[in-house]
């Protein structure tokens, strides 16, 4: 089933000036969260899905070297779920950049360049790792001025903090940061901001059919064995979707004056930010509207699903 078809039951219509080319790169099994993430975009028509890429999360994965493969494979099994077949999905890179110049080859980062060359700006949502975005600036520089990536991570600011995604691959940040591809930063303390309990997602995505009902399942499965009362994001009866800021701030009136510009920070070792006077300027997001964001993806689903 083609997307056009998915949007058909839902009624939903816009003008088509209005799209924009999205690539989504996703570490989609890394916990329980990007599935909604993914889901959220493949469901706003305003988005031209130029593919989905899946990255790896090596490093909690304790350098297994699988990690990226069960990515590609949970995003398979979501595009089936939703009856999805015009979507191409490609293989990321299966580690971290070893150099901040590094620039491994794949089938996902080949992908991202050929987008890249097409006329038109390619917005790019990393929910994960920075590898294949990383290596297909370092690999073809000629890129940077047709995208805009959309990058879920790093810490809060002025001072920064070692932050999951950013802990998957500083070096790939690090290559971002020196490029000159445009940067649209949502960091930790915004993200973490959408924040959902277990019985909003029970009532709002479960009866959403086959596909609902395995977003929800597979997240409280998730939060079984993820739960750590030290863990101050969860509280065991909650869970943060954090990754579909990607999709919200792209919905988002760019009128509301939620965001700032800094320097792009220098990256320490430690992962907190450094001054960089001389950095590029990027775009930084000091708040989400959750409410707008939550309904958007729930009643996509209802209408998609329900």
């Amino acid at each position: 089933m083609k997307r056009s078809e998915v949007f058909a039951r839902a009624g939903l219509d816009i003008p088509p000036a209005s799209r924009i080319r999205v690539l989504v790169d996703t570490d989609a099994k890394n916990e329980a969260d990007d599935q909604y993430a993914v889901m959220h975009h493949l469901l706003t028509p305003m988005f031209d899905i130029r593919g989905i890429v899946a990255a790896h999360f090596e490093q909690k994965a304790g350098g297994s070297g699988e990690s990226m493969e069960k990515s590609y494979r949970e995003i398979e099994k979501l595009l089936s779920l939703a009856r999805i077949d015009d979507v191409p999905f490609f293989r990321g890179c299966a580690a971290p950049l070893k150099s901040r110049n590094g620039a491994p080859d794949s089938e996902g980062v080949r992908h991202i360049i050929r987008e890249a060359r097409k006329p038109g700006k390619l917005f790019i949502a990393v929910l994960g790792a920075m590898t294949n975005v990383a290596s297909a600036l370092n690999a073809a520089p000629d890129i940077a001025g047709n995208v805009v990536v959309l990058w879920n991570g790093g810490g809060p600011y002025p001072e920064g903090r070692p932050e999951f995604n950013v802990m998957q691959d500083p070096e790939a940040v690090r290559a971002l940061l020196d490029s000159e591809a445009e940067v649209w930063q949502i960091p930790q303390n915004v993200y973490c901001t959408l924040e959902v309990t277990l019985a909003e997602l029970k009532r709002r995505v479960f009866p959403c059919g086959d596909l609902g009902r395995y977003l929800y399942e597979q997240l409280v499965a998730e939060n079984y064995v993820e739960y750590n009362p030290g863990f101050l994001l969860r509280t065991g009866e909650n869970w943060i979707l954090g990754d579909n800021t990607t999709a919200a701030v792209l919905l988002m009136s760019p009128f509301r004056g939620n965001w700032h510009t800094e320097r792009a920070p220098v990256l320490s070792e430690d992962l907190t930010y450094g001054a960089n006077p001389s950095g590029k300027l990027i775009r930084v997001y000091d708040s989400i509207d959750v409410r707008m964001a939550l309904e958007d993806l729930f009643c996509k689903l209802e209408l998609c699903f329900g």
